[in-house]
């Protein structure tokens, strides 16, 4: 017989989405504030990224635990309709294997997040390789939260109720169950919005210097050509400033208020109402983020050529990977039971969509790896001093960025 599963420990009896938004909010504060330097010393311990892995490291130690928790109950336990059907056995599998995705993604986003350190300590490109080091923590910080949301329904899945509980009871606790597992997301969909918004910020940081070489070089010779060029410019990054900032703002005021709901208002009692105004939350999300994307699209299309040797669509796509699969993923993963294709219960189903994150993360942090080399030319490029006077006249034709040349020559 299945038995109902121990007490956590204190720390467990925390819920982590609670945890992790308010570590979020400090170590944002902690990042304007302080920075890497504060009185001139380095933070080499207790910079924001390093208090963050560390947190980080905790909260999978947590996950783990429940997850093996679970794992007991359900190898103990009687055969259960929801884990040990024929159909559901592949699922199941690749949930066993997510723990150790997850300690991989997170060696691979720390190790590489090193290599960004060393170059911030050596005073090199700082404010790039910052925003670059928030974009490559986002898969650990995005798997943990899928880890935390899939142990959450393991256990209730491996759980027994008591022979004679109420049918409408059970199905009650599932779907307070289920809407706790929302709220774990918009918690990671929090930094995701914020990883999207610093590849903005940073994208724009090289293409304002790539055009303030350009016209350092050319002197005054094509004011007027500069000037149309100028005014794009300006008419474009605002444009994915709005996106990208009203993203950031949804996220934030979703899980604030889904987290507020939980501890403090009456979600638990009235979480029919609560599911409502949720779902105009959900609708919100998808459009910020799409609007978002869509935003910094139309940037890394319209300067493509110029932002050649930074790479911007490599880059783009591992940013976008997991926006999409996280807001579009379980919309699509529902169609397809809709259309018979998934023969899955609704507990299943969020199960499935929990452990393709977890491993969608991985293909995220091995992308990254590629995407956000430390030693890329175009960090020391952009650090560099624009010139100007005759070594800007010997060396008009010559772009920014190594590599591109082809775009130097067509402007």
């Amino acid at each position: 017989r299945r038995t109902k599963l121990p007490s956590p420990p204190p720390i467990m009896a925390l819920h982590l989405d609670v945890l992790l938004y308010c570590a979020l909010l400090v170590l944002f504060i902690w990042r304007s504030c302080v920075w890497w330097r504060f009185s001139g010393v380095a933070l080499e311990n207790l910079n924001y990224i390093s208090l963050l892995y560390l947190l980080m490291h905790i909260l999978l130690v947590c996950e783990v635990v429940n997850f093996g928790q679970a794992l007991m109950i359900d190898l103990k336990g009687e055969f259960s309709n929801e884990l040990d059907s024929h159909s559901f056995l592949w699922v199941k599998i690749a949930m066993w294997i997510t723990p150790f995705a997850l300690v991989f993604i997170m060696c691979l986003t720390w190790f590489q997040s090193r290599e960004h350190i060393r170059k911030i300590w050596r005073r090199e490109a700082e404010l790039q390789h910052d925003r670059a080091l928030q974009i490559v923590a986002l898969p650990a910080v995005y798997a943990v939260m899928a880890m935390s949301s899939l142990a959450q329904l393991y256990q209730l899945a491996a759980e027994h109720h008591a022979p004679g509980t109420d049918a409408g009871k059970i199905e009650e606790i599932r779907k307070i169950s289920y809407s706790r597992y929302e709220t774990v997301f918009m918690v990671a969909d929090l930094y995701e919005a914020w990883a999207l918004y610093q590849f903005g910020a940073l994208t724009l940081e090289v293409l304002e210097a790539t055009l303030a070489m350009r016209w350092s070089r050319r002197g005054g010779r094509t004011r007027e050509g500069q000037d149309e060029v100028r005014m794009s410019y300006v008419a474009v990054s605002q444009l994915m400033w709005l996106g990208t900032a009203m993203f950031v703002v949804v996220c934030v005021i979703q899980a604030g208020w889904s987290l507020w709901q939980w501890n403090f208002g009456a979600a638990g009692s009235n979480w029919e109402e609560y599911d409502h105004d949720l779902r105009q939350f959900y609708f919100a999300g998808l459009l910020a983020s799409g609007a978002a994307i869509y935003n910094v699209n139309v940037v890394e299309s319209a300067y493509s050529e110029m932002l050649e040797a930074y790479s911007p669509l490599t880059k783009f796509v591992s940013v976008k990977l997991l926006v999409f699969f996280s807001f579009w993923q379980k919309g699509a993963l529902g169609f397809a039971k809709d259309l018979g294709f998934l023969q899955l219960t609704d507990l299943q189903l969020k199960l499935l969509h929990s452990t393709l994150l977890v491993y969608e993360c991985l293909a995220s942090a091995l992308l990254h790896r590629w995407a956000w080399s430390a030693e890329e030319p175009w960090y020391t490029a952009l650090a560099a001093p624009p010139k100007s006077g005759p070594a800007a006249d010997a060396d008009e034709r010559r772009p920014l960025l190594p590599g591109a040349e082809t775009s130097a020559q067509s402007a």
